[in-house]
């Protein structure tokens, strides 16, 4: 029930970045889709003129009490054509302005329902009823509000929302490959590791689960309490007791398989060109460098190659199908066939090589020089660090994964082209 639903569902809205365009949504979301939920609201305002008519067009019966204002007519006259017969509508926004106080229509078109009724007065207490002339209104005592337990709560609450917030788990997924690659190689497949961490999460899932159970019981709980005490009564009057908490459900644990060996290494034949043989020497200079799962742009910059480049991917893809490569990670190669191992020095050349002189330039400059500023490295190669054919040299070196940028109007040669130079 949302009483004074213009203020939470408005037409016009002031605050379209804030909180308000938040809870508009949320209204939104509510009456469009809450029914899956088990979600039946009720909207009562005064000025349907103001209510957000987003909303006002999901509702499925209305009851329409006096109103004069002829904005607030015409916008029930606008549910009334998109729900109901216009010519029934007519007559009904023709008598509101002079329905009597506590008489209103009751229209559900799906139901087949239309008539008027009369609504007694609350018997209850009623806080929004205008005193009469000379008539002192009592207060009603509260209890008052523990602030201390609702922070607590509302701590509670932000923390379990932090935790299964998308963005946040999105983020945390990327941090967690972005460390995997920098890793080198995929952590190794321990059937026991994988059955502890599976037991452990099983058991952290229940026992989270049984608290938020417990807690929504002891919630509901509370509720029955004060709503038993403002009616003279209590818990213990009830004929049937709380239920006892549900028996925690036993999930069996999946089978773990075993680890694929590794595919042993194979001499290779003459069934690969010249250009293969060129990755496959790159892949194995690398591992002799201590890399066994170098980058797609290692391999490519010690072959000669662009590592965004068709024909490059057209290679890798053919040295795969044959088994002579894996791809251990996102990104990462390795060599699964004895091949003639290329030396480092042969690697470099190919880098060198592959770069133009201009690219040479820049390469030479940065060479064990750490982070330099775009300006510094300008001057080191008599370029206007402004200029469009920086930028583009820049870029072109970005591409290739030879130089990084650590920061904002600096760069770096990469780690692994610095050694490969330097070798």
């Amino acid at each position: 029930m949302i009483d004074e639903a213009d203020m939470w569902a408005p037409q016009r809205l002031l605050d379209k970045e804030g909180e308000a365009a938040k809870l508009l949504g949320m209204m939104e979301t509510i009456v469009r889709r809450g029914r899956v939920k088990g979600f039946i609201p009720w909207l009562i305002t005064q000025r349907p003129a103001v209510l957000s008519k987003d909303v006002l067009s999901q509702a499925d019966g209305m009851i329409a009490f006096k109103l004069t204002a002829s904005q607030d007519r015409d916008a029930i006259g606008a549910w009334i054509e998109g729900q109901a017969d216009k010519q029934e509508g007519k007559n009904i926004l023709a008598a509101l302005p002079s329905l009597e106080r506590g008489r209103g229509f009751v229209w559900i078109p799906t139901r087949g329902i239309l008539e008027t009724a009369a609504f007694p007065l609350k018997v209850t207490f009623d806080s929004s009823r205008a005193p009469k002339r000379g008539e002192k209104k009592n207060d009603a005592v509260l209890r008052p509000l523990d602030l201390g337990k609702l922070m607590d709560r509302l701590s509670k609450v932000e923390a379990e929302t932090k935790a299964n917030d998308p963005k946040a788990l999105k983020a945390e997924i990327a941090g967690l490959k972005r460390e995997l690659a920098i890793a080198g190689k995929p952590p190794a497949n321990d059937p026991k590791a994988v059955d502890d961490a599976y037991q452990n999460g099983l058991a952290a899932g229940l026992a989270r689960g049984e608290t938020r159970a417990r807690a929504a019981l002891a919630a509901v709980e509370s509720r029955l309490k004060d709503a038993l005490a403002v009616a003279g009564a209590s818990i213990e009057s009830l004929d049937s007791p709380m239920p006892a908490p549900l028996p925690r459900r036993q999930v069996a644990a999946p089978p773990v398989r075993a680890a694929r060996p590794a595919a042993p290494l194979v001499k290779a034949n003459g069934q690969f060109n010249r250009s293969q043989h060129r990755i496959l020497r790159s892949l194995a200079m690398w591992k002799a460098l201590g890399h066994d799962s170098p980058s797609r742009e290692m391999v490519a910059a010690a072959s000669g190659y662009s590592p965004s480049s068709g024909g490059f991917n057209n290679l890798l893809g053919g040295l795969a199908t044959a088994g002579a490569i894996g791809k251990p990670m996102p990104g990462h190669l390795n060599l699964l066939m004895a091949v003639d191992d290329m030396t480092a020095d042969e690697g470099r050349d190919m880098l060198l090589g592959y770069l133009s002189n201009p690219q040479r330039k820049l390469v030479d400059a940065m060479n064990g020089a750490g982070d330099l500023s775009r300006d510094d490295l300008g001057n080191r190669t008599d370029y206007s660090s402004s200029s469009g054919g920086f930028n583009n040299l820049i870029g072109s070196l970005s591409t290739l994964g030879l130089i990084t940028k650590p920061s904002a109007g600096y760069v770096a040669l990469a780690g692994w082209a610095q050694e490969l130079i330097a070798a």
